[in-house]
């Protein structure tokens, strides 16, 4: 074999291994800071978006949350905590709030990524 046909293999093997690596959930996966609510005082469980999607809703948009599953993981977040989600549906938060809460941008409910 000729050194162009090695190069040129070297260089398809290549790229393909490179693309294997890529995770493509990650591109559905938002990142943000997780914070509890004062349920009593009526104020939602949130998260503040700090990195998106493509296509995605901003960073520093504020979702009201809900989770699809009330696992152990769910139970155990902390307030102030980053947390990895996927976002199931969301709507515009339309829901009256005391003056203490910080007003969510949309209503939201996710999913935590393993």
């Amino acid at each position: 074999m000729n050194k162009k046909v090695i190069f040129i293999l070297t260089i398809i093997s290549i790229s393909l291994f490179s693309f294997a690596g890529c995770n493509k959930n990650n591109a559905t996966l938002y990142e943000g800071i997780f914070g509890k609510g004062i349920l009593a005082d009526g104020c939602p469980n949130e998260v503040r978006i700090t990195k998106t999607i493509p296509n995605g809703l901003p960073v520093n948009t504020i979702l009201a949350v809900s989770f699809v599953d009330d696992s152990i993981k769910v139970n155990q977040l902390q307030g102030g905590g980053k947390i990895t989600f996927k976002i199931i549906k969301y709507s515009p938060d339309t829901t009256g709030y005391l003056a203490i809460c910080i007003w969510p941008t949309y209503d939201a409910t996710i999913e935590l990524a393993n």
